[in-house]
């Protein structure tokens, strides 16, 4: 990077999740989940049971969920809550980022919205937060990297702030998966929630904020993760929704993609892993940020977990968990505080960023 051209850095953080939580035996009070749901199958995969025969369906499901997902409970948007929808909720985390970063919605120059699950196409996702933060002339698009999307937004905004295309951009990211998600299929609908996260990006030093370059990849792949385009249903066809094929084979895809775009972008750094106070994975499975924390080799709280309470929110959980990072819900915060974000969504899209923050008074 020049250094005669700014840097971006994190100037605050927010995110938004629904009041209401679904742990998983309520969850399986959904007919499409009690119906398909192999109870006598589950039961018998259960490990540290003392007597599975004893469990009820809806305990052998909960902790089936928790085994194969480490999933307790999960945000949600209410059945009939038609005033929240992820603009509502992208808007929400964008005011908690811009008051966390002491700006107004005026000193915005641009927005990147990251969704696939908008309540509406046009006006996009990021000019409809514009007009409900009250600044609708600024501009901005809304893009689609799955699971990736919130570092894909980060690494967009850098580049706007880097390339002297504005000063300070708000990257929102939010989905209502829930509206979407196959609830014929157990194995996917244990997995998604709803919620948003957001950072607003400002021009630092070249110490400070996105160090080095954020690094993304792709590896086309259908079959594991698909969700077809709205609309394209047939009359004798619902909605499309989201299936996830899941196994063994995407658990080592997701640990393997999510190490190596963190690796590629620590290496546009001089740090080293050692020098890393946290890691900030997509929360796609517990199983895989487990999986991810033995292949950094990283001491436990390194690597930061939070899917058992929230469920996998795509590209919302970096957002999400970051914003909870900086804000010391899960540690000490060093000065500065040294973070890499790594995520892996469907498709495959992969991406990996290094960040360097100073705690909040700092």
């Amino acid at each position: 990077m020049s250094p005669d051209r700014p840097n971006a850095r994190v100037a605050g953080t927010g995110s938004f999740l629904p009041p209401e939580r679904v742990d998983n035996r309520v969850l399986f009070a959904h007919p499409g989940i009690r119906e398909n749901f192999d109870v006598e199958r589950a039961r018998g995969s259960l490990k540290d049971v003392e007597d599975p025969e004893a469990l009820a369906p809806d305990e052998v499901f909960d902790l089936w969920a928790r085994q194969v997902t480490g999933i307790e409970e999960r945000r949600v948007i209410p059945e009939g809550n038609d005033g929240l929808d992820p603009e509502a909720m992208c808007s929400e985390a964008g005011r908690l980022a811009l008051e966390r970063a002491g700006m107004e919605a005026a000193d915005l120059d641009f927005i990147v919205a990251v969704s696939l699950t908008s309540s509406h196409e046009v006006p996009n996702v990021a000019c409809t937060v514009a007009e409900r933060l009250g600044v609708p002339h600024v501009g901005g698009f809304t893009m689609n990297a799955a699971c990736a999307g919130f570092v894909y937004g980060l690494a967009a905004g850098c580049a706007h702030i880097r390339g002297g295309l504005g000063e300070n951009v708000l990257v929102v990211c939010g989905d209502a998966l829930t509206r979407i998600t196959d609830y014929t299929d157990p194995k996917t609908a244990v997995l998604f929630a709803d919620g948003a996260g957001a950072a607003v990006l400002a021009p630092s030093g070249q110490d400070e904020g996105v160090l080095g370059r954020p690094y993304t990849e792709a590896d086309y792949a259908y079959e594991h993760l698909n969700l077809r385009g709205q609309g394209w249903e047939t009359a004798r066809e619902p909605s499309p929704k989201l299936h996830m094929g899941g196994g063994a084979h995407v658990l080592r895809q997701a640990i393997q993609a999510m190490r190596r775009v963190a690796d590629r972008a620590l290496e546009t750094t001089d740090l080293g892993w050692d020098e890393i106070d946290y890691v900030v994975p997509h929360q796609a499975n517990l199983r895989i940020t487990r999986g991810l924390e033995r292949v950094l080799s990283l001491g436990e709280g390194r690597v930061v977990h939070t899917i058992q309470r929230y469920g996998n929110l795509s590209a919302s959980t970096v957002g999400v968990t970051l914003d909870e990072v900086l804000r010391g819900r899960h540690g000490p915060l060093p000065d500065p505080t040294r973070i890499v974000l790594t995520a892996v969504g469907g498709g495959y899209t992969s991406a990996g960023l290094v960040l360097s923050c100073r705690p909040a008074g700092g």
